[in-house]
């Protein structure tokens, strides 16, 4: 593989340039077939995932350390306070991180495209759209003035 940015040759396994020390991460992901985006997000979202469970465990652990010291004596309820509230902080991260990753993942998914209705083989009709988008009977009224608005309350006798 030659580097894109000097052309010196460099082995298809090497991650940096030897001429230049350009990274070639890029270049491995094009050869590939995927966008260097794409594997982008897919490592943001593993990231995202693996600090999301490590948060999600350290505060479990941390709520069964803070039930420990509150049940067994009174001068380990500081610490309990302290275990509770640190707890509570790595459930709330970690369930942050968890939804992030999620998101990144639907980001991922190709979206499907809805199917266009098509005509039967014995329809020789056109197929109406529900609604176009270039509605504007909204526009062809004009709004009444001031005077108009107020005296057509008015009863006439």
């Amino acid at each position: 593989m030659f580097c894109p940015k000097c052309g010196s040759q460099n082995s298809d396994e090497t991650k940096y340039c030897r001429g230049c020390g350009a990274d070639l991460g890029g270049v491995h992901t094009a050869l590939e077939g995927r966008s260097h985006a794409v594997s982008a997000i897919a490592e943001r979202h593993i990231d995202l995932f693996s600090s999301g469970l490590r948060g999600l465990l350290i505060g479990l652990g941390l709520l069964i350390v803070s039930g420990v010291a509150f049940g067994t004596s009174t001068r380990t309820a500081v610490l309990g306070i302290f275990a509770l509230a640190f707890g509570f902080y790595f459930l709330g991260t970690g369930v942050a991180r968890l939804v992030q990753a999620r998101a990144l993942k639907r980001l991922r998914e190709p979206k499907s495209v809805p199917a266009k209705p098509a005509l039967s083989p014995g329809q020789t009709e056109y197929v109406k759209p529900a609604q176009s988008m270039y509605r504007t009977e909204d526009l062809v009224t004009r709004p009444q003035s001031v005077t108009e608005h107020t005296t057509t309350h008015l009863d006439k006798k």
